[in-house]
């Protein structure tokens, strides 16, 4: 990993500081540390970059949305809620379930890109 992607990973997890965010058992720099080291073992090939989730409900709504057409349209939305430049033709079911997690950490206070 480049000097400049380390830095950009560092900006996009800056969760700001302790007075803009909520308390935490935390400052973040441990998380950003784990993130750091984990990215290179998966570059290194040490970790794989796939997750799994097994959950029903989150499958058939993940799935509706493809069948009905609407996963552009949500996924667009989710693109532009993190500042994102709008691009339907990026839009799959990988990206949709990338986009959500990292909106709902955001909404959480912790984001990643």
């Amino acid at each position: 990993m480049t000097d400049d992607e380390l830095e950009e990973l560092r900006r996009q997890t800056d969760v700001g500081t302790r007075a803009q965010s909520q308390p935490s058992s935390n400052d973040g720099d441990e998380l950003e540390d784990a993130m750091v080291t984990l990215l290179d073992a998966i570059e290194d090939g040490e970790l794989s970059k796939t997750l799994s989730v097994r959950d029903a409900r989150l499958t058939a709504l993940v799935r509706a949305l493809e069948e009905t057409g609407e996963l552009d349209d949500v996924g667009v939305a989710f693109q532009e809620a993190l500042g994102r430049d709008a691009n339907p033709e990026s839009v799959d079911r990988s990206e949709l379930l990338r986009l959500s997690v990292r909106l709902g950490l955001r909404q959480q206070g912790r984001e990643t890109r």
